[in-house]
């Protein structure tokens, strides 16, 4: 579970920015929602509000941008770049500081803390501590390329991981390919326990899912699919080959075919059917009617899709982070995915859900404690984006404020200044 993230000095972040999963301990609204890990008392769900442009996407691109640098650092070339490594533009000095990212997650029953900075062109700095209790112990430090410090009974083992460690990878990576039992952990966390999705992803792991669905995912699945009044009463998936007649309609000649449809096969391209079975009162009675699922709205292949990332989560105690996730779905369907997270009897591992939206139509003090709602706001004058929670504009919940209201009239912030009125259409 994410206990806290932060960055600075990246895209529209000049300044240290911090989304806290931690619960405000004096808050005790809905405090059945809460995760308990240790002592720590964490939010299930945290939703980020702002304008556009105001820099909502890149807290989450910042995440992304960490998570793949850490899970792709072993297979950079010593002479590769870190391209989505962008500081802050809008300031010359920052432009030659690197980009800091932080953070403090539980993964297994265990509380680590994971960090470095970077430029484009290597890793400046690198950290992991674990907590055996509320203290730190550390586990590796590093400065630059060759300045590294590990604990004195293991500095023998780790300096040998060091001299195969390079000044753009990061040696949490390097480490746990070579078989470090105290960075594995810390990795697998980021390689399986936490993830930046937009529709697209969205669609591609909830294919792979589907594909491999047990009974329990596809009870799963339909429940979602009719309780979100769909009419959907049953799916069919199948692979659908590719065949050399399709190859040959394009133009290619048959040796050319042959060898393109043998190589889809090798590099394991494959396509598949999903078919969705609708049951229609007609005149003559009650009659199935099957739709490829391609033909159905957006809002139904995202909550399809989702439904099967949502239960996969659930089962691995994943955080899953999603940008604009209002889109294609009605608010009501969002309530509902929202409130899954809630369920004990549904979430059992603590999954967390993390996503920015405009619709306001969530944002009330009957869907969201005032510590999981955030906003992003951008001063123009300077271009920087900064981040702060609900929970600052007041010191004690207050059930009475409408909190929506406020949010449109300006009091927290990060909406758009509008001046349309002399404007000619």
């Amino acid at each position: 579970m994410l206990l806290q993230f932060s960055v600075s000095n990246f895209r529209s972040i000049k300044d240290e920015v911090v989304l806290s999963m931690l619960a405000n301990e004096n808050d005790d609204e809905h405090t059945e929602w809460l995760c308990s890990v240790g002592a720590e008392r964490l939010i299930p769900v945290a939703a980020i509000y702002g304008a556009n442009a105001a820099g909502k996407s890149n807290i989450l691109i910042a995440m992304a941008v960490a998570i793949k640098l850490i899970r792709y650092s072993d297979l950079r070339g010593i002479n590769n770049t870190l391209p989505d490594v962008v500081p802050f533009l809008f300031d010359e000095e920052m432009h030659t500081q690197p980009t800091r990212f932080d953070f403090i997650f539980v993964y297994k029953g265990k509380k680590y803390q994971y960090g470095f900075s970077a430029d484009k062109y290597r890793i400046m700095e690198e950290y992991l501590y674990a907590y055996e209790s509320s203290e730190a112990t550390k586990i590796f430090e590093r400065k630059g390329m060759n300045q590294y410090s590990f604990p004195e009974d293991d500095e023998k083992r780790f300096n040998e991981y060091a001299e195969k460690n390079t000044a753009n990878k990061l040696f949490l990576a390097t480490a746990t390919s070579w078989n470090c039992a105290e960075t594995k952990e810390p990795y697998m966390w980021f390689a399986e326990a936490i993830d930046v999705y937009n529709f697209e992803r969205i669609r591609s792991e909830g294919l792979n899912i589907i594909e491999e669905a047990d009974q329990s995912l596809r009870d799963f699945l339909m429940k979602t699919l009719k309780d979100s009044d769909f009419n959907i009463s049953d799916y069919t998936f199948e692979d659908v080959p590719w065949t050399l007649a399709e190859f040959r309609q394009s133009g290619m000649s048959d040796v050319a075919a042959e060898s393109l449809q043998r190589q889809m096969l090798e590099d394991g391209g494959k396509r598949y059917r999903i078919t969705a079975r609708h049951a229609i009162r007609t005149k003559a009675g009650n009659q199935y009617f099957d739709l490829p699922l391609q033909e159905e709205s957006s809002g139904t292949e995202q909550m399809f899709f989702g439904a099967a990332l949502i239960k996969r989560a659930m089962e691995s105690e994943k955080t899953i982070i999603v940008d604009e996730l209002s889109a294609g779905l009605h608010p009501l369907l969002l309530q509902a995915i929202i409130k899954m997270f809630y369920d004990k009897e549904l979430n059992q591992t603590n999954a967390q859900l993390i996503f920015s939206t405009h619709d306001i139509s969530l944002f009330n003090l009957d869907l969201f404690r005032r510590d999981q709602i955030y906003f992003v706001e951008k001063e123009n004058s300077t271009g920087i984006s900064t981040l702060y929670s609900l929970d600052e504009f007041s010191p004690a919940p207050v059930r009475e404020d409408n909190v929506q209201e406020s949010y449109l009239q300006g009091r927290y912030g990060a909406i758009p200044i509008i001046s349309l009125e002399d404007t000619i259409w």
